[in-house]
């Protein structure tokens, strides 16, 4: 029965150590979604996260005493990273010692045949299967004890049956062929891809570390006193001195500098910085001093909120995953039974002992599922962290595939393709009346949001009282300021206009509104605002890559043509309001497109919202828009082109991941059946199917961003 999700609902992560396949991460999901109150769970191998979300009566202690009796660790006040360095440790203090007992074992089994060659190659097995792999028997012991088998028990298993085979024919002399080089080779190949897991994601999950601990941790305040960063105040003013890294989000009181910003935007050029301007934690001074006062702390820092919101994409799961998921859990139970029903159709048809019992155990090797349960985490983990490091923040998993199919990218003009600092050019009022109608028209537009309400409302009085205000969304506002009824907005906002500003309203490319004492339009305020510098190479590499692109604004028309003539938009619909945006989205998918709308977030939201893919132009404050898929942090349309390419080839990476996760299978196992494939040449197999696909994987840090 499913639960009724509320505002009360709760949403837990708890880290778990111990899972060394993506079948540990299935028992766990299902051990989770089993507890009354839980109604969703997602437990992802490659971060080691868990997120369950879940009733107010759920506690956490519960949902780690599900986990840990399931046999894994719940390690509190520490990241998954420090989680993948211990994995990576541990399995560097047993690999190397595994290496060195199989090589030793090859060489004695192929130069030494007698008695005391055996009880080496015995003494060296058995230091690698109980001590080097010990892991995987203590995780199938708790495995068998839950009745839910993955892929240490097939490991452990396998190992375990070489070396009782082998030893109980060197007790009792028999001439049955001994396999203790084979366990010693097994454990060390499946040692080695383990390992190399492990490096491979704690190097994925460290720039997100870097970046999350970035921030200096001790603080000068401009009394001279140090603090640490836990101790700091919004409001309290601090001083950042050459080369130091800027310890929170603020907005700079006194000093110039140059401040490198890459490891939160992904900008390769560091940018000039002032008093007024704001400045985010985790930023690298330059040569200047700087005074800065914060304006946010923690939490709510623009470096965390890029931290929680890529760990959210790499915990989420991407739909292929969930293919990819369902066939692990119930993959190792049928193989265990493959095997034993190879062991006895071989003995019952007259083969030798030893040859069935070599098949069964390749059956066991070949087929532990690694390179199937890596094949999409690490590739979205890899790709994800990548596209932070760029500037460019993927929501969730789901997007890659979103991002895959879309053909049409529609364009908001203001802040996206325009660089959106907008500014007042000129004023023209026919009756010289300019610096009243200035001043209402700024008094006026103080009260919106709108990036020409901004431009304009920066010489605003305080002085001036406004009552009886509104918002007309697409048209513009009203109310009386000082008194004064006054209206601030489009031409077919106003019943007449002066017949001198006519004609500027009709042939002026720029962008404009009008300002009025009631209904008839008596000035006109000209703004401008630059193309971005690389809008029309954006739009160029958007095509090659067979995109269409629309411009969709709701500016006048000569302002809208002379943008897209600047950056060769060939589609171009102007005058749009904000609803009818969502409605032009709609009318693109009718037809069949899959489109991804490009906005600054503040009045697109609708259309974000009701496109396939919505890509936002976001600042650090705005780090949290719920109708953006995919968030563009340095503001540089380039990076739309990346988000979408990288998207594209991460999806891809895990296709060819997939693809060769499964083909691997399905030549392997016939082999090992038919007795072709021996233990030892499997237990490579399968070490080499999960070294591609974290190669594979690995390849997504190289990619080159366009800004570059």
């Amino acid at each position: 029965m499913p639960i009724n999700q509320s505002s009360t609902n709760k949403k837990t992560e708890i880290l778990v150590e111990g899972m060394s396949c993506s079948a540990c991460a299935a028992r766990i999901e299902n051990a989770l979604k089993e507890i009354s109150g839980v109604f969703e769970a997602h437990v992802n191998f490659a971060t080691t996260k868990s997120t369950i979300s879940h009733g107010p009566e759920t506690t956490r202690d519960l949902l780690i005493k599900t986990i840990s009796d399931l046999g894994y660790t719940t390690p509190e006040h520490i990241d998954g990273t420090e989680i993948h360095s211990r994995q990576e440790k541990f399995l560097k203090i047993r690999l190397i010692p595994a290496i060195s007992a199989a090589v030793i074992s090859m060489i004695l089994t192929m130069t030494i045949s007698s008695e005391l060659g055996d009880i080496a190659t015995a003494t060296l097995a058995t230091i690698s299967v109980f001590w080097c792999g010990s892991k995987f028997h203590r995780a199938a012991r708790v495995q068998l004890l839950q009745a839910s088998l993955g892929m240490d028990f097939l490991v452990s298993l396998g190992t375990l049956a070489s070396w009782l085979w082998s030893s109980i024919a060197l007790l009792t002399g028999s001439e049955n062929h001994l396999y203790f080089d084979a366990a010693s080779v097994i454990t060390a190949f499946v040692l080695l891809g383990k390992w190399w897991e492990a490096r491979a994601t704690l190097h994925s999950a460290a720039a997100l570390h870097n970046l999350a601990t970035s921030r200096s941790q001790m603080i000068r305040l401009i009394d001279g006193s140090d603090i640490t960063l836990d101790s700091l105040q919004i409001g309290a003013e601090f001083i950042v001195r050459p080369g130091e890294t800027v310890a929170t989000d603020g907005i700079v009181v006194t000093g110039i500098s140059d401040v490198d910003t890459a490891m939160l935007t992904g900008e390769s050029q560091p940018r000039s910085i002032a008093a007024g301007d704001p400045i985010l934690g985790g930023s690298i001074n330059g040569d200047g001093t700087l005074t800065v006062r914060a304006t946010a702390i923690g939490a709510d820092t623009a470096a965390a909120k890029i931290v929680r919101l890529v760990e959210e994409a790499q915990g989420s799961k991407a739909p292929v995953q969930k293919m990819a998921d369902r066939i692990a859990q119930f993959f190792i139970p049928c193989i265990i039974i493959l095997a034993i029903g190879t062991l006895i159709v071989r003995l019952l048809i007259g083969d030798q002992s030893e040859e069935a019992f070599t098949a069964a155990v390749a059956i066991l090797i070949v087929s532990c599922p690694c390179a199937l349960g890596l094949a999409t985490p690490l590739a979205v983990l890899v790709g994800t962290g990548k596209a932070a490091q760029l500037g460019i923040i993927i929501r969730s998993a789901a997007v890659l595939e979103d991002t895959r199919r879309i053909n049409h990218v529609v364009l908001d003009k203001t802040g996206t393709i325009t660089n959106g600092e907008l500014y007042v050019a000129e004023i023209i009022a026919p009756n010289d009346n300019k610096e009243l109608l200035m001043g209402l028209a700024a008094a006026l537009e103080s009260r919106s949001e709108h990036p020409i309400a901004r431009a304009i409302s920066s010489s605003a009085s305080n002085a001036l009282e406004i009552k009886n205000f509104k918002n007309f969304p697409g048209l513009g506002i009203e109310g009386e300021v000082a008194g004064v009824y006054t209206r601030v907005g489009k031409a077919n906002f106003f019943d007449d206009m002066l017949p001198e500003l006519r004609a500027e309203v009709e042939h002026n490319a720029s962008t404009h509104v009008l300002v009025g004492r009631g209904q008839t339009a008596e000035a006109l305020i000209l703004l401008s605002d630059e193309v971005r510098v690389t809008a029309k190479i954006a739009i160029t590499k958007l095509k090659e890559m067979g995109i269409k692109v629309t411009l969709l604004s709701g500016d006048n028309k000569n302002s809208c043509d002379r943008v897209a003539k600047e950056t060769n938009i060939s589609r171009v619909i102007s005058e749009v309001l904000p609803d009818a945006k969502q409605t032009e989205i709609s009318r693109l998918q009718a037809t069949g497109d899959r489109v991804a709308m490009v906005g600054d977030g503040i009045n697109d939201a609708p259309a974000l919202a009701k496109a396939d893919l919505g890509i936002v132009m976001g600042s650090g404050s705005d780090l949290a828009q719920k109708s953006a898929s995919l968030i563009v942090v340095n503001n540089d349309l380039l990076s739309v082109v990346d988000g979408i390419a990288l998207s594209r080839q991460t999806m891809k990476t895990i296709r060819v991941n997939l693809f060769w996760a499964f083909l691997y299978n399905v030549l392997a196992i016939p082999l090992a059946m038919s007795g072709v494939l021996h233990p030892m040449h499997a237990s490579a197999a399968m070490a080499l199917s999960s070294i591609f696909v974290v190669s594979n994987s690995l390849r997504l840090r190289r990619y080159v961003a366009s800004t570059s």
